[in-house]
Parts: structure tokens; sequence; C-alpha cells
């Protein structure tokens, strides 16, 4: 997430590839299922922080938006930009099941291109929305 900020390509790049390589590569650090897993949760926990947990027989809706305010099509979206939102969104919908499917083929059906672009959209991602300005959580009416 450093490497991000400081927008320094050249190591962000080499550190991507660790933990994009073969297990047997990764000399002892969190192999590429364990890292792209963190940094999803952490997506999804910095949204439910900000924006307060969906309330019984709520949903997240992920309405994104380009600067200009046109919306962003899905499909139009690189591959792994994709998965980056299916996986946030399955998980923000309470579908477990569907996030675990997709971490999982992230980490066994990938290659390593892929690997390194998916990695490198959820990084952008959670720099992205650390950085933005979200409103407070909702008030919680308890009784």
């Amino acid at each position: 997430m450093h490497l991000v900020g400081d927008h320094d390509a050249a190591r962000f790049s080499r550190e991507v590839s660790r933990v994009c390589a073969e297990p047997h590569l990764t000399e002892g650090r969190p192999g590429y299922g364990d890292v792209l897993a963190w940094v999803v949760d952490a997506i999804v926990d910095v949204l439910t922080a900000r924006l307060g947990a969906a309330g019984p027989g709520e949903r997240f809706i992920l309405d994104l938006r380009f600067t200009d305010g046109a919306p962003v099509v899905v499909d139009d979206l690189p591959e792994s930009e994709r998965w980056v939102l299916r996986t946030v969104a399955a998980f923000l919908a309470e579908e477990g099941a569907e996030g675990e499917r997709l971490l999982a083929s992230a980490e066994h059906r990938f290659d390593l291109t892929m690997r390194a672009e998916t990695l490198t959209a959820a990084l952008i991602w959670l720099d992205f929305i650390l950085d933005v300005d979200l409103p407070d959580p909702p008030d919680v009416i308890t009784a």
C-alpha cells in the first residue's frame, strides 16, 4: 500500500511480481491467495466502516461513476477490475460462498499476468477508497 501511495512503480512492480510468483519463490512471504484475500477483505471493511452495515433486508448497491459523472459499465472494465468489483460486491452482499469461489478462481486459475493485474487493481481500489471523502456512517437507531 505504501508503494502505491508513493507512486513507486518500479518497487511496486517488483513486489507484485514476488507475490504473484509460484509459492516456492515467495521466500516465506504470504502467498498470492492470502494477499489477495486480505486486500479484498480490507476493501469490504473500509466500505462497511465508512457507509455502515446494510440493515435487515437491505443490500449495498455499487454505483460506479467516472469523474465526469458518467456511469461505469462493468462489462467494459478490464477483466481484472471486473473481478475485483464482483468479488467485493459478493462479500458486501454477504454472499460468502460466491466471494470464496471468486478468490479460489483467482488463486488457482489466473495466469501470472492476470494475477498481477488483479492484485494491482485491488490495491489501487483500496488506496482510492482510503483516500476518497465518503460520508460518515448513518446514525443507527437503538432501542
